[in-house]
């Protein structure tokens, strides 16, 4: 997931995107793992998980990574 938000660092992807990237076009109806492995890497990436500066969501669209 982090993979294809890098390599689009600084735009919008859709969350049927990452789902169809990172996990397969049998997942396009799964969003709860994108909430959920959002919330991972955030505790990873974030000093503070709670404020993310670099990985945002942007909710009913997707997902934004901002280095």
């Amino acid at each position: 997931m982090l993979d294809v938000l890098v390599r689009h660092r600084g735009r919008l992807v859709g969350r049927q995107t990452l789902l169809r990237e990172v996990w397969g076009p049998a997942y396009s109806t799964e969003t709860h793992y994108l909430r959920v492995y959002t919330a991972h890497l955030r505790r990873k990436l974030e000093d503070d998980p709670s404020h993310p500066l670099h990985l945002l969501t942007h909710p009913g669209a997707g997902y934004r990574f901002e280095p």
